[in-house]
């Protein structure tokens, strides 16, 4: 495909040199003026302490703290003589249970990327730290308490 158009060099200089021109010189704007967790984002806009709030998520995660408020809420709910009669306490009851179905799925996916993992280390890695692994795991395995079944 050709281009009619005939290359001006002096008409891309000066419109590179007016563009960069107009350029601020000094940018002193903050790159990560807030922080983004998912789909929020905390800035000055939307919260009232965005550096303190951060120092928080730090220490307890959102899901940490919702986990958190969701046992309590679970706990309370069911301790009415009406739960599952009332939509919201139900509602929650059952959150909750969706969230322990997810946890208890999760837990059973690393179980079974930890088997891959030794797998592979019996296969294809030195003998010695395949043999500590197994090591450290009979001996954490071992302090673990019987489930009573």
């Amino acid at each position: 495909m050709t281009d009619n158009a005939s290359f001006d060099p002096l008409s891309s200089l000066v419109h590179n040199w007016t563009t960069m021109a107009l350029a601020p010189q000094k940018l002193w704007q903050s790159i990560n003026s807030g922080w983004s967790f998912g789909n929020i984002i905390v800035n000055e806009n939307n919260s009232s302490a965005p550096q303190t709030e951060q120092a928080i998520v730090a220490q307890e995660s959102y899901g940490r703290q919702i986990g958190k408020l969701l046992d309590a809420v679970d706990t309370l709910a069911r301790r009415q003589p009406d739960w599952s009669d009332t939509e919201p306490l139900k509602a929650a009851t059952d959150l909750k249970i969706r969230v322990d179905g997810v946890k208890l799925a999760m837990a059973q996916r690393r179980i079974d990327q930890l088997r891959g993992d030794l797998e592979l280390l019996r296969a294809a890695g030195p003998a010695d730290q395949y043999d500590a692994s197994v090591a450290a795991l009979r001996k954490l395995l071992a302090e673990l308490p019987e489930t009573g079944d």
